[in-house]
C-alpha cells in the first residue's frame, strides 16, 4: 500500500484559517456578526487541533507497526 505524505503544520493552519473565515463570512451574511466571528475562530482552532491530533495518532501507529515488524 502506498504511503501518503504527511500534512505539514502550515497546511493544517491554512485549512483552519480557510474554514474559520468561510464559517464567519457565511454566518455574518445571515446577519449574526458576533456569533459568526466567535464561531469562525473557535471552529478554526478546533479544526487545527483535530488535524494535529490525527497526525500524532497516525505517526504513533506507524511507529508501533515498525516496532512490531509489520
Amino acid at each position: 500500500m502506498a504511503s501518503l505524505r504527511a500534512v505539514t503544520r502550515t497546511q493544517m493552519l491554512i485549512a483552519a484559517i480557510v474554514f474559520g473565515v468561510a464559517f464567519a463570512v457565511a454566518t455574518i451574511a445571515r446577519g449574526d456578526v458576533a456569533p459568526g466571528l466567535v464561531g469562525g475562530a473557535l471552529g478554526g482552532i478546533l479544526l487545527f487541533l483535530v488535524l494535529q491530533r490525527v497526525q500524532q495518532h497516525n505517526e504513533a501507529t506507524k511507529r508501533r507497526k515498525e516496532r512490531e515488524g509489520g
